[in-house]
Protein backbone atom coordinates (compact mmCIF):
# COMPACT_ATOMS: atom_id res chain seq x y z
CA UNK A 1 0.00 0.00 0.00
CA UNK A 2 1.66 3.22 -1.07
CA UNK A 3 1.42 6.02 0.87
CA UNK A 4 -0.43 8.07 -1.49
CA UNK A 5 -3.29 5.63 -0.77
CA UNK A 6 -3.16 6.06 3.10
CA UNK A 7 -3.57 9.57 2.84
CA UNK A 8 -6.54 9.17 0.72
CA UNK A 9 -9.53 10.30 2.05
CA UNK A 10 -12.38 7.42 2.40
CA UNK A 11 -14.64 9.83 4.62
CA UNK A 12 -18.08 9.79 3.14
CA UNK A 13 -19.40 13.29 3.92
CA UNK A 14 -17.56 16.56 3.50
CA UNK A 15 -18.59 17.04 7.12
CA UNK A 16 -16.29 14.03 7.93
CA UNK A 17 -13.62 15.24 6.01
CA UNK A 18 -13.58 19.09 7.24
CA UNK A 19 -13.61 17.99 10.76
CA UNK A 20 -10.56 15.91 10.36
CA UNK A 21 -9.10 18.77 8.97
CA UNK A 22 -9.68 21.46 11.45
CA UNK A 23 -9.16 18.91 14.48
CA UNK A 24 -5.42 18.32 12.41
CA UNK A 25 -5.03 22.29 12.24
CA UNK A 26 -6.55 22.18 15.60
CA UNK A 27 -4.38 19.73 17.57
CA UNK A 28 -1.28 21.13 15.90
CA UNK A 29 -2.08 24.81 17.28
CA UNK A 30 -2.66 23.48 20.79
CA UNK A 31 0.46 21.61 20.69
CA UNK A 32 2.74 24.30 19.42
CA UNK A 33 0.98 26.79 22.52
CA UNK A 34 1.33 24.18 24.80
CA UNK A 35 5.08 24.39 24.76
CA UNK A 36 5.28 28.53 25.48
CA UNK A 37 3.59 30.20 28.90
CA UNK A 38 3.03 33.62 26.55
CA UNK A 39 -0.23 34.89 26.81
CA UNK A 40 -0.79 34.92 23.06
CA UNK A 41 -4.22 35.52 23.86
CA UNK A 42 -6.15 35.95 20.21
CA UNK A 43 -3.98 33.41 18.92
CA UNK A 44 -5.26 30.62 21.81
CA UNK A 45 -8.83 31.82 21.16
CA UNK A 46 -8.92 31.07 17.69
CA UNK A 47 -7.43 27.75 18.27
CA UNK A 48 -10.17 26.93 20.66
CA UNK A 49 -12.61 28.18 18.00
CA UNK A 50 -11.27 26.04 15.68
CA UNK A 51 -11.13 23.20 17.58
CA UNK A 52 -14.67 24.00 18.53
CA UNK A 53 -15.78 23.54 15.15
CA UNK A 54 -13.78 20.71 14.35
CA UNK A 55 -15.37 18.55 17.54
CA UNK A 56 -18.79 19.41 16.59
CA UNK A 57 -18.16 18.07 13.37
CA UNK A 58 -16.72 15.17 15.05
CA UNK A 59 -19.80 14.51 17.46
CA UNK A 60 -22.41 14.76 14.49
CA UNK A 61 -20.45 11.90 12.74
CA UNK A 62 -20.28 9.70 15.92
CA UNK A 63 -23.66 10.49 16.20
CA UNK A 64 -24.33 13.54 18.69
CA UNK A 65 -27.79 11.93 19.36
CA UNK A 66 -25.99 9.45 21.56
CA UNK A 67 -25.47 9.90 25.48
CA UNK A 68 -21.77 9.33 25.68
CA UNK A 69 -20.96 11.37 22.43
CA UNK A 70 -23.31 14.38 23.81
CA UNK A 71 -21.68 14.41 27.37
CA UNK A 72 -18.16 14.52 25.26
CA UNK A 73 -19.26 17.30 23.41
CA UNK A 74 -21.07 19.24 26.54
CA UNK A 75 -17.90 18.82 28.57
CA UNK A 76 -15.76 20.26 25.76
CA UNK A 77 -17.72 23.24 25.45
CA UNK A 78 -17.56 24.22 28.85
CA UNK A 79 -13.76 23.50 28.94
CA UNK A 80 -13.66 25.93 26.24
CA UNK A 81 -15.37 28.56 27.72
CA UNK A 82 -13.36 28.39 30.67
CA UNK A 83 -9.83 28.69 28.37
CA UNK A 84 -11.52 31.75 26.84
CA UNK A 85 -11.88 33.64 30.30
CA UNK A 86 -8.76 32.80 31.32
CA UNK A 87 -7.50 33.97 27.85
CA UNK A 88 -9.41 37.20 28.37
CA UNK A 89 -8.24 37.59 31.88
CA UNK A 90 -9.85 36.60 35.57
CA UNK A 91 -8.73 37.53 38.45
CA UNK A 92 -5.31 36.53 39.81
CA UNK A 93 -6.97 34.26 43.12
CA UNK A 94 -9.18 32.79 40.93
CA UNK A 95 -7.15 31.10 37.88
CA UNK A 96 -6.39 28.41 39.23
CA UNK A 97 -10.12 26.97 39.91
CA UNK A 98 -10.26 28.34 35.97
CA UNK A 99 -7.34 26.18 35.36
CA UNK A 100 -8.49 23.32 37.11
CA UNK A 101 -12.15 23.36 35.64
CA UNK A 102 -10.63 23.52 32.07
CA UNK A 103 -8.07 20.58 32.45
CA UNK A 104 -10.93 18.68 34.31
CA UNK A 105 -13.64 18.47 32.04
CA UNK A 106 -10.88 18.72 28.55
CA UNK A 107 -10.23 15.08 30.66
CA UNK A 108 -13.61 14.27 30.77
CA UNK A 109 -14.41 15.20 27.12
CA UNK A 110 -11.90 12.66 26.11
CA UNK A 111 -12.81 9.85 28.22
CA UNK A 112 -16.51 9.93 27.12
CA UNK A 113 -15.59 9.68 23.43
CA UNK A 114 -12.75 7.45 24.05
CA UNK A 115 -15.92 5.20 26.18
CA UNK A 116 -17.78 6.02 22.72
CA UNK A 117 -15.19 4.00 20.68
CA UNK A 118 -15.45 0.97 23.11
CA UNK A 119 -18.54 0.40 21.41
CA UNK A 120 -17.48 0.88 17.92
CA UNK A 121 -15.44 -1.60 15.33
CA UNK A 122 -12.00 -2.56 16.54
CA UNK A 123 -9.93 -0.34 15.47
CA UNK A 124 -11.51 2.37 16.81
CA UNK A 125 -12.04 -0.12 20.12
CA UNK A 126 -8.10 0.30 20.20
CA UNK A 127 -8.22 3.99 19.98
CA UNK A 128 -10.28 3.88 22.82
CA UNK A 129 -9.19 1.29 25.33
CA UNK A 130 -5.56 3.75 24.63
CA UNK A 131 -7.83 7.27 25.26
CA UNK A 132 -9.70 5.81 28.32
CA UNK A 133 -6.48 5.13 30.43
CA UNK A 134 -4.73 8.37 28.98
CA UNK A 135 -7.62 10.89 30.54
CA UNK A 136 -8.53 8.64 33.25
CA UNK A 137 -5.15 8.49 35.01
CA UNK A 138 -4.81 12.35 35.32
CA UNK A 139 -8.79 12.26 36.31
CA UNK A 140 -7.73 10.23 39.39
CA UNK A 141 -4.99 12.10 40.26
CA UNK A 142 -6.94 15.34 40.62
CA UNK A 143 -9.66 13.34 42.60
CA UNK A 144 -7.05 11.61 44.68
CA UNK A 145 -4.72 15.03 45.17
CA UNK A 146 -7.80 16.40 46.83
CA UNK A 147 -7.87 13.45 49.42
CA UNK A 148 -4.32 12.46 49.62
CA UNK A 149 -1.72 15.05 50.52
CA UNK A 150 1.44 14.98 47.94
CA UNK A 151 -0.11 13.23 45.56
CA UNK A 152 -1.23 15.97 43.60
CA UNK A 153 2.44 16.63 43.78
CA UNK A 154 4.27 14.79 42.16
CA UNK A 155 1.86 14.37 39.12
CA UNK A 156 2.21 18.23 39.08
CA UNK A 157 -1.23 19.06 39.65
CA UNK A 158 -0.65 20.15 43.48
CA UNK A 159 -0.01 23.71 42.24
CA UNK A 160 -3.26 23.82 40.62
CA UNK A 161 -5.04 22.36 43.60
CA UNK A 162 -3.50 25.20 45.73
CA UNK A 163 -4.43 27.67 43.47
CA UNK A 164 -7.88 26.51 43.82
CA UNK A 165 -7.91 28.42 47.69
CA UNK A 166 -6.63 31.65 46.31
CA UNK A 167 -2.87 31.26 45.32
CA UNK A 168 -1.74 32.02 42.04
CA UNK A 169 -0.26 28.79 40.33
CA UNK A 170 3.28 28.76 40.28
CA UNK A 171 3.44 25.13 38.24
CA UNK A 172 0.68 24.66 34.80
CA UNK A 173 2.69 21.91 33.77
CA UNK A 174 -0.63 19.37 34.72
CA UNK A 175 -2.47 21.82 32.21
CA UNK A 176 0.18 21.57 29.28
CA UNK A 177 -0.13 17.58 29.75
CA UNK A 178 -3.87 17.63 29.50
CA UNK A 179 -3.51 19.68 26.20
CA UNK A 180 -0.92 17.28 24.92
CA UNK A 181 -3.42 14.64 25.75
CA UNK A 182 -6.28 16.42 23.83
CA UNK A 183 -3.87 17.52 21.22
CA UNK A 184 -2.44 13.72 20.28
CA UNK A 185 -6.25 12.08 21.00
CA UNK A 186 -7.22 14.88 18.25
CA UNK A 187 -4.87 13.74 15.61
CA UNK A 188 -5.92 9.82 16.02
CA UNK A 189 -9.86 11.10 15.63
CA UNK A 190 -9.00 13.74 12.73
CA UNK A 191 -7.01 10.17 10.99
CA UNK A 192 -10.23 7.67 11.74
CA UNK A 193 -13.12 10.86 10.60
CA UNK A 194 -10.90 11.38 7.60
CA UNK A 195 -10.24 7.29 6.46
CA UNK A 196 -13.59 6.79 6.73
CA UNK A 197 -13.99 4.72 10.11
CA UNK A 198 -16.42 6.98 11.57
CA UNK A 199 -19.28 6.64 9.59
CA UNK A 200 -22.28 8.95 10.59
CA UNK A 201 -23.15 7.67 13.95
CA UNK A 202 -22.95 4.08 12.87
CA UNK A 203 -21.84 1.49 14.68
CA UNK A 204 -21.32 -2.14 14.03
CA UNK A 205 -23.26 -3.13 17.39
CA UNK A 206 -26.64 -1.86 18.71
CA UNK A 207 -25.47 0.78 21.35
CA UNK A 208 -25.95 4.15 23.18
CA UNK A 209 -22.58 5.56 22.25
Amino acid sequence: MSALSLLTSRAQTLNARVGAVTLVVGAFMTLVLSHTSMSLAPLRIITLAIAAFAVWSFSDEMGIRKPLNRAGFIFFCIAVTTKVQVSLGVDPHLIGRYLLLYSAFLLLAVLFWSVAFLHRQRELKVVGAVGLLAAAGPVLVIVVGHVVVGVGAVFGVGSLLEATYGAAPSDTSFVTLVERIFGVWAYVAAWLLWRGHIIGGISTAPSSA
